[in-house]
């Protein structure tokens, strides 16, 4: 926890703008817990009404739903939570389950969410309509590239009616290498407040298991799952990790190491659902030994690597049954 309120620090000292910390996606991956660790932010962004109300128990300042609103699903808005709006049955949606002001996003290039730049009059007059107050305008930088792009489309559309428009805001984690005019308001960190994409930040995790089994294998013998022989004669260990727990049976063409005693161990076959085999070839461990699949040898760029993906998949894919553990509270 003290790593992560380091980050928000650090992150503080980078703007003028107010912070909204996204804990979305249990804090991304690392358990909504983690959301005290950010006391000092202005504000809170999760993607559903679920996530909402869950981080509600733990704060009483503003919630921003980022996604919007999922018409299958019964709901009702309690004051400080604010849906994200980008049509008027968005509008009449949120308005008929209680909520009383609203974030309208404005879909500037991503083409995922929100209304176009041109609506935003419109979106405007339609929450008057409805009693409802706009709490901000939002977008979403989706590259670095473009960037300047969206900023400019995004301004077009907001100067206009900047009157109407209390908050503004279009940068996430990237706000901290953009320049402050981008900032506007406020700024949205994500992956960046757990330690990842700047330099003024350090990761928070560290993913571990224990050893449950050694065991010799010679070279003509299998290993896990389908066939993968031993090809020499190894030290296995057991792991109690696998694809249940988000440990991935599925990698690149690139090798996968686990780290044990301060060692890279290669995995050795197929990771199982409950179980993944290292070697261990010439090294002093024993059954109950801590094996680490994040450490500080082998990171969560490197893991999210040997699958040919991003941190953001790595962290967000820890399942529930993973106990998290909070250190320096």
């Amino acid at each position: 926890m003290s790593v992560l309120k380091s980050n928000l620090a650090e992150l503080k000292k980078l703007t003028s703008a107010k912070i909204c910390a996204v804990v979305k996606a249990d804090a991304y991956g690392h358990g909504i817990k983690a959301l005290d660790a950010f006391d000092a932010a202005d504000e809170f962004a999760v993607s559903s009404i679920g996530e909402a109300c869950e981080a509600r128990e733990l704060t009483d300042k503003p919630i921003n739903i980022l996604s919007l609103p999922d018409k299958t699903v019964s709901c009702s808005y309690s004051l400080g939570i604010y849906p994200s709006v980008s049509s008027a049955d968005d509008m009449e949606f949120v308005a008929k389950r209680g909520t009383t002001a609203v974030n309208i996003k404005v879909n500037t290039g991503m083409n995922r969410y929100g209304a176009p730049p041109a609506s935003l009059d419109s979106m405007l007059m339609e929450a008057k309509k409805r009693r409802l107050k706009v709490k901000s305008v939002f977008s979403h930088v989706y590259t670095l590239c473009a960037a300047e792009e969206q900023f400019e489309k995004f301004m077009k559309c907001v100067d206009p009616l900047s009157d109407y428009i209390p908050q503004k805001h279009i940068l996430s984690s990237n706000f901290a290498v953009l320049p402050q005019y981008m900032h506007l308001d406020m700024v949205r960190p994500g992956i960046v407040l757990y330690g990842y994409g700047n330099s003024h930040v350090k990761s928070a995790i560290t993913a571990s298991c224990g050893i449950t089994q050694i065991r010799d294998v010679s070279a003509s013998e299998n290993i896990g799952y389908g066939k993968w022989l031993s090809g020499k004669c190894r030290r296995v260990a057991v792991l109690g990790v696998g694809y249940a727990d988000g440990f991935r049976r599925t990698a690149c063409n690139i090798p996968r190491y686990v780290e044990i005693g301060g060692s890279l161990c290669p995995i050795a076959g197929q990771v199982c659902m409950d179980a993944t085999m290292a070697d261990v070839s010439g090294l002093n461990v024993s059954v109950g030994d801590e094996a680490r699949i994040i450490g500080s040898l082998y990171g969560c760029e490197a893991l999210a690597t040997s699958y040919g993906t991003i941190c953001y998949e790595v962290l967000t894919g820890f399942s529930r049954r993973v106990r998290r553990e909070y250190i320096g509270e």
